[in-house]
């Protein structure tokens, strides 16, 4: 049997980003990724040796495959190659409970469960484990874990990562705790995985929305941070902002933190951005207006579901 593993964690946790640095690591077992959407892992351009459809082969034996809408189709694909894979890993959407991810190797004669390893931001977790509309998604990810990944330890002091170093033995006592400097393939093939049923269905049914904003206004990054104070209805948003003058940047939003990093060439020269948010998230032409500058054509739709969220294609690396 393959051996069947699941990365899980809440929006903006930081999986694809620690899928991407475990892609470089030497000595990669050769892997089949599944992701909601590949385009998400900015693959160091090194690894790269063919991309075609739905698939993205790599150099060191490994593939990302895209999920899409199906991933019984996704799977069947992987199990169906020619050359066995040594693992199977899936990057969970962010919203989505990883252990009913898992229970497919669970019932499956070809797939073996071997560990679900959940991201923790650390700056965020426990502001999340305290916010009642998010609290039951976050709470069940964790409780399905048999590691947990502490990320950005480095934007908590050390009593911060006391409290949460605390809080999480307390209400996950028999669970793991590694951190970056540990980050290696090894830990999503957990020793013992735990034979546990998730804990509800809590995840599936959380009111979240998003919305899909593009437009050739630019983004005004103080009325953005202007936006985002104070609100508590905004999980995610990821994609690329025009910023005044013409200059496209890479956005990223998780936990309070905004990051802006310079767009790849070939990327759009205009604001395309997904937000993430609660039940109550304004509507996307009113994003749009409080965020931006000017006047242009401009498209923005959006939509609520208690299903885990299906993101647009393309955004970067980063969830």
């Amino acid at each position: 049997m393959t051996p069947f593993s699941v990365i899980g964690g809440f929006l903006g946790a930081g999986k694809t980003t620690l899928i991407n640095r475990l892609l470089q690591r030497p000595r990669t077992p050769r892997l089949a990724i599944l992701v909601n959407d590949f385009g998400d892992i900015a693959i160091d351009a090194a690894l790269l040796e063919a991309h075609g459809g739905d698939t993205i082969a790599l150099n060191n034996g490994c593939v990302c495959c895209s999920i899409g809408n199906d991933l019984g189709r996704a799977l069947g694909r992987v199990l169906d190659s020619t050359t066995p894979f040594e693992q199977i890993v899936v990057e969970a959407s962010g919203v989505a409970n990883p252990g009913r991810i898992m229970d497919v190797a669970r019932i499956s004669s070809e797939l073996e469960p071997a560990g679900i390893l959940v991201v923790v931001d650390a700056g965020a977790i426990l502001r999340q484990l305290e916010d009642r509309w998010i609290a039951d998604t976050v709470a069940a990810q964790l409780a399905c874990a048999d590691r947990f990944f502490i990320n950005r330890l480095e934007t908590i002091d050390g009593a911060g990562r006391a409290g949460l170093q605390t809080r999480l033995a307390r209400d996950y006592r028999d669970i793991p705790q590694v951190s970056d400097a540990d980050a290696a393939w090894s830990l999503l093939a957990a020793d013992n995985p735990r034979k546990i049923a998730p804990r509800g269905e809590t995840a599936a049914h959380a009111p979240f929305c998003s919305r899909s904003l593009v437009s050739e206004r630019a983004l005004d990054p103080e009325r953005l941070r202007a936006w985002l104070d104070g609100r508590g209805d905004v999980y995610r948003i990821k994609g690329w902002a025009r910023l005044a003058g013409g200059e496209t940047r890479q956005l990223q939003y998780a936990g309070d933190r905004i990051a802006w990093t310079p767009a790849a060439v070939g990327e759009p020269k205009q604001t395309r951005l997904v937000v993430i948010g609660r039940g109550d998230l304004p509507a996307a032409d009113a994003i749009l207006a409080a965020i931006t500058v000017g006047e242009a054509a401009e498209s923005a739709t959006g939509g609520c579901r208690g299903a885990p969220i299906r993101e647009t294609r393309r955004m970067p690396d980063g969830d």
